[in-house]
């Protein structure tokens, strides 16, 4: 693990070399989350293990979420899965190697979960990307990659000791940005995104990263 990951519990990494721009098309393509009633968020969810430079996508699986690590009753949810031309992609590929090089995860046998996630506002959209509010997401390590941020404000992501403590870390990750967290250390909150001026609707493009799962099975 990287050492400043290993001794804080998070990182943030400029990721600029990332060809993140090829990717932004696919966002438009997202299917609309269901299980949001505000339908501000857009989602596919896929997990690969193989490696980096060759991952393999898994059979299709339902995530799961905990009662004990997000306050919330234990439930599944189905996504679609992410597109094969993005899963393909060498900048997918490269997102992958830099998650996978600053945890030092083995895909091989920790499969990594990818959700591929766009959250709008405006338009009567609240942009809202954690509303359960301060929360550990139930795996080991966390990586959130920014790929685009159009005519919004706000999506400030912090770090938390504990779900009623105060942020470590406040920090407005720019395109090309990754945040990593060590999920059994510390807890994450990302704040609402609004519609810049000038603007009608906007979106912040990402995708969340999750490995070392110690959730039950889906």
């Amino acid at each position: 693990m990287n050492e400043v990951l290993k001794k804080n519990g998070y990182l943030i990494l400029d990721s600029y070399e990332i060809d993140r721009e090829s990717l932004i098309p696919s966002f438009a393509l997202l299917p609309v989350d269901q299980y949001l009633k505000s339908g501000a968020r857009s989602r596919r969810f896929s997990w690969f293990a193989g490696s980096p430079k060759q991952p393999e996508r898994l059979p299709h699986k339902l995530f799961y979420q905990t009662e004990k690590y997000e306050g919330r009753p234990d439930i599944y949810r189905e996504f679609d899965e992410i597109d094969l031309s993005v899963a393909g992609h060498s900048s997918f590929r490269n997102i992958l190697d830099c998650f996978v090089a600053v945890t030092r995860i083995n895909m091989a046998n920790t499969p990594i979960e990818v959700h591929q996630i766009r959250v709008s506002c405006g338009d009567h959209l609240e942009g809202n990307p954690s509303p359960e509010g301060v929360h550990r997401d139930g795996c080991h390590y966390l990586g959130i990659f920014v790929v685009n941020r159009e005519g919004v404000e706000g999506g400030e992501n912090s770090i938390h000791l504990t779900k009623e403590g105060e942020a470590v870390l406040k920090v407005t990750l720019a395109p090309g940005q990754f945040l990593f967290c060590d999920d059994e250390m510390v807890m994450h909150y990302a704040s609402p995104v609004t519609v810049s001026k000038g603007h009608h609707i906007g979106h912040r493009d990402i995708f969340v990263l999750t490995a070392g799962e110690h959730r039950r099975g889906g």
